[in-house]
């Protein structure tokens, strides 16, 4: 009996147990620890959010690939108001545009502008003389107008470094206030003395003064002078060898501008080759910081054929040029906006800069007399047109600009040397619009190079000469935004090829100080002279004692 009983009370617990087993060994499936949920939560997470970012990416994938493709059709079409809508339209990708796309989107600008008119104003040469003749001013080209449309858009969404880094104001991407007036390399005063040329840019006068050389002379004197031999030798008459010379030289500048004889005096002369290229260069560098939209440059003369924007025509083209566009200061020769002195010195600076680079590099400029000579003849055509803007632009005013355009040329291929020798090599390897401006922007971004914050220094009216004050040594000037400050000018809503420009500044102010500043020396040179009478007055009675 009690075995009976014993037994069901052990069958009793084996169930128990059996039963509390099940429940433990099914707890698991019903009910999760918390840190079981906490890595099976972030699992799902994970997978979940890896999931999203792959799909997100190849979304933005097929997006970018669609981008580039489309980009590419209308580029291909050299519509430039269509790229133009388009990148305005993807402002997300357009901010991000590689070097690949920049180039081609310069590529379509430099096709788009080679069948536009010429536009002399922007050429190194420019003929004579009277605004209603050879210097045209092509205000209202549609070509160009888009090519200043999609360089000013280019900047602004933060494209382009140092497109419109001088005396502009800031693009929109850097969110910086404006300056109280526009940024130079120098500052301050505009009247520039010899002295203080060559004590602002550590380089003597004469270097910046382009030398005439004497190769021609010798180049003709050897050449009758091989004739003389070959009519001796051969018995032909000397006579029919220099007409014949001549007759060739004639055909050669009548037929290709000129191009054979300039290919000869190559060989003879391989560092021509060099010099023309870190010239234009300097032109090009000039124009770019300056915020006028280049087209092209030419390094020859039979490059120069082949291209409209050079007078790609027989017997006017030039030997090497460079090609940008300065819509503000056409529309103000054509009198559709007052002349500003603003639009005249980017001019000047863009003209002397051939001759600025010349000199940094070699020591002296050879070449560049053909850019004094048409600034000179630029201005003097001003004085027709020019309003308030200037009275008469006279002798000395002339020189004085040519002074200042030089030294503003110098100091800014300082401050964007790095920039310069990318061009300069772009250049050297045949470089196209696109690979110039490429090269540019990539050592300007690897240089930490881009809008001009502050000037090198300030030039102020004191002493004979004026005196330069470095900006490191500036304590005592007001600063404003990395800039000095000067007396407030009012920003224009306008602006040149669409970059934002300061106020006005007329040409009159420095018209005014040179007067004034000749009226001093003179009156100092009265007073010298009646000092002199005086001691000759004196010796004379110290004589007749």
């Amino acid at each position: 009996m009690i075995r009976p009983i014993l037994l069901l009370l052990a069958c009793k617990a084996c169930a128990g147990f059996t039963s509390v087993s099940r429940v433990t060994v099914n707890r698991p499936l019903q009910h999760s620890t918390p840190t079981e949920n906490f890595f099976k939560n972030k699992q799902s997470s994970t997978s979940t959010t890896y999931f999203q970012s792959a799909l997100k990416a190849s979304v933005d994938q097929e997006e970018s690939v669609s981008f580039d493709k489309e980009l590419n059709q209308r580029l291909e079409s050299n519509n430039l108001q269509q790229v133009i809508s388009y990148l305005q339209s993807h402002a997300s990708f357009t901010k991000s545009l590689n070097s690949n796309q920049l180039k081609s989107i310069f590529d379509a600008i430099e096709v788009a502008t080679v069948q536009s008119d010429e536009n002399t104003v922007n050429k190194r040469s420019i003929e004579d003389a009277t605004i209603n003749s050879a210097v045209e001013f092509r205000a209202l080209d549609k070509a160009r107008a888009e090519m200043s449309q999609l360089y000013q858009l280019l900047r602004e969404e933060g494209n382009l470094r140092v497109f419109g880094a001088i005396g502009r104001l800031p693009p929109s991407s850097l969110r910086l206030p404006p300056p109280a007036g526009p940024i130079y390399p120098t500052t301050g005063s505009k009247i520039i003395t010899p002295t203080l040329l060559e004590t602002v840019t550590n380089m003597e006068m004469s270097s910046l003064t382009p030398q005439p050389t004497n190769f021609l002379l010798y180049g003709g004197a050897i050449l009758a002078t091989l004739e003389a031999i070959v009519s001796l030798v051969y018995g032909i008459n000397f006579n029919f060898l220099v007409v014949t010379t001549l007759l060739l030289a004639l055909a050669d500048q009548i037929l290709v501008s000129g191009a054979v004889f300039e290919t000869a005096l190559r060989i003879f002369r391989p560092e021509m080759t060099a010099r023309i290229t870190k010239h234009e260069a300097g032109h090009f560098l000039c124009a770019y910081l300056l915020g006028c939209p280049v087209e092209g440059v030419v390094l020859s003369t039979w490059a120069a054929l082949q291209d409209g924007r050079f007078a790609g025509r027989a017997g006017s083209a030039v030997s090497a040029g460079t090609s940008y566009y300065d819509i503000d200061l056409s529309e103000q020769i054509a009198g559709l906006k007052p002349l500003t002195r603003d639009s005249i010195d980017r001019y000047s600076v863009v003209v002397m800069g051939g001759i600025a680079a010349e000199a940094m590099t070699y020591g002296r400029a050879d070449g560049g007399a053909g850019d004094e000579e048409a600034l000179v003849r630029f201005l003097r055509s001003l004085n027709p047109r020019s309003t308030n803007a200037v009275s008469a632009w006279t002798p000395e005013l002339i020189r004085n600009q040519a002074r200042w355009g030089a030294c503003q040329a110098v100091l800014l291929m300082k401050e964007y040397k790095p920039c310069y020798d990318a061009l300069v090599d772009a250049l050297e390897r045949g470089g196209d619009l696109g690979q110039c401006i490429v090269a540019i922007e990539e050592a300007a971004e690897k240089n930490g190079l881009g809008w001009l914050r502050h000037p090198s220094g300030i030039i102020i009216e004191e002493g004979d000469y004026g005196k330069w004050i470095p900006y490191s040594e500036s304590d005592g000037i007001t600063e404003l935004n990395g800039s000095i400050e000067e007396p407030s000018v009012p920003i224009t809503n306008g602006g040149t090829n669409g970059v934002p420009t300061l106020g006005e500044d007329p040409i009159t102010e420095a018209e005014e100080f040179l007067k004034m500043y000749k009226e001093n020396l003179t009156q100092k040179l009265e007073t010298i002279d009646k000092k002199l009478n005086e001691l000759d007055n004196k010796t004379s009675v110290s004589d007749q004692k």
